[in-house]
């Protein structure tokens, strides 16, 4: 199952997260953890601590990043 969180709502689906990565616009969305996509918009930071990192959401939420999710997303935003 995928469980889908946007402003208008919250959907969960019988669904593989790699079909929605291969549907959702590249350049908008990167998958930072085997777990998670996350809308590149929707990210307000980005911390480090030690070897975990964490992006904070817009809303508020924090989310761990994979350390190949960490890579894929600095390269998105050219860090």
């Amino acid at each position: 199952y995928v469980s889908i969180i946007t402003a208008e709502g919250h959907w969960l689906k019988s669904e593989r997260l790699k079909d929605y990565e291969l549907l959702l616009p590249a350049d908008r969305f990167v998958r930072i953890h085997r777990s998670c996509i996350v809308n590149i918009s929707m990210i307000t930071k980005i911390e480090r601590y030690g070897q975990k990192q964490l992006l904070v959401l817009s809303n508020g939420q924090s989310i761990r990043i994979s350390s190949t999710g960490y890579k894929l997303l600095r390269a998105k935003l050219n860090l």
